[in-house]
């Protein structure tokens, strides 16, 4: 079965793999994660690049576990609508990044779970390394 970049690259992260880019080098690690798929990303390594490339760093200790951004607008449950889906994404994912490690946000100081679930509702989910972070 031929699977498309965005599915290699779920199937990889489904079975614990994260794909790492050096350059024009393509690598997973762990390697046990890509090996049912080895050919397949052989094959699609410039489709796989482009795919993973347009995608934000995540913070450490998250990972990506959706990649599925809606087209804007985007309503908010909390009354309010995304008009860039690519911006908010980057606000909220640094939003993250600073509740993470104990900083506050200047504005719209969110609890890490409402972030979650702001990233979820423009097509973004993620997974926290250590969810018993979450809760301290």
């Amino acid at each position: 079965m031929v699977l498309s970049a965005a599915d290699l690259i779920r199937a990889v992260r489904d079975r614990g793999g994260q794909f790492l880019i050096d350059g024009d080098r393509l690598g997973v690690i762990p390697r046990t994660a890509a090996e049912p798929f080895a050919e397949q990303i052989r094959q699609h390594k410039a489709e796989l690049m482009a795919e993973l490339s347009r995608r934000p760093t995540m913070p450490v200790g998250v990972r990506l576990a959706s990649w599925n951004p809606k087209a804007a607008p985007v309503r908010l449950s909390e009354c309010s609508t995304v008009t860039d889906t690519e911006r908010f994404i980057g606000t909220t994912l640094a939003q993250l990044d600073a509740k993470l490690i104990g900083k506050s946000w200047p504005v719209g100081n969110w609890p890490l779970s409402t972030l979650i679930e702001r990233l979820a509702a423009v097509g973004v989910e993620i997974a926290l390394d250590d969810p018993k972070k979450a809760l301290q």
